[in-house]
């Protein structure tokens, strides 16, 4: 029954950190996407 516990415990912090990860990645790719839109506002103003 330990064993049980033990494997149970360890499958949710291995859910645990893969939700963190991605957390931290969307978190990442949703500013680089600001970064981008921005950079492409500042393009099409230069360019009119």
């Amino acid at each position: 029954m330990i064993y049980l516990a033990a494997v149970l415990i360890l499958l949710w912090l291995l859910v645990g950190g893969y939700l963190a990860f991605m957390l931290i990645r969307q978190r990442a790719l949703e500013k680089e996407l600001q970064n981008l839109r921005e950079q492409w506002q500042e393009d099409r103003h230069t360019r009119a």
